[in-house]
C-alpha cells in the first residue's frame, strides 16, 4: 500500500485494490484453466443477474469512480472497481491489509 500518514479515502482503496485482486483472480483463471478443470470458482464477486446488482451496476455504468459513464460491457478491472464500490469501507481496509500487508518484507 502507498505510504501515506493520512489513512486512504474509499476511492484510493478502491483504485489500489482493484489491479491487485484482478491479477489475482488472472492467476487463478489461468491455475484452473491448466489443470483443464470444467468447475473454476466462480470469476466475479456478484451476479449481475440479480436483480438488486443489476440496478446498482446500470447506476454505476452511468457513474463511474472517474464520474463519467462507462459501456458494457466494461473491463474486467472497472468491473473489480464496482464489486470493490459495493463493499463497506472496513472490508476495503481489511483487503488491504490482506493484499499488501504492513510488514511485507522485498
Amino acid at each position: 500500500m502507498p505510504d501515506t500518514k493520512s489513512p486512504l479515502t474509499r476511492r484510493e482503496l478502491i483504485e489500489h485494490l482493484a489491479p491487485l485482486i484482478w491479477q489475482d483472480r488472472q492467476r487463478e483463471a489461468e491455475h484452473y484453466a491448466a489443470l483443464h478443470k470444467q468447475t473454476r470458482p466462480p470469476y466475479y464477486f456478484f451476479n449481475l443477474n440479480h436483480p438488486t446488482i443489476k440496478r446498482l451496476y446500470l447506476r454505476y455504468l452511468q457513474h463511474s469512480l472517474d464520474g463519467g459513464a462507462l459501456t458494457a460491457p466494461i473491463s474486467d478491472l472497472d468491473r473489480v472497481k464496482f464489486e470493490l464500490s459495493l463493499l463497506h469501507p472496513a472490508v476495503l481496509r481489511m483487503l488491504a491489509e490482506e493484499y499488501d500487508p504492513p510488514n511485507k518484507t522485498p
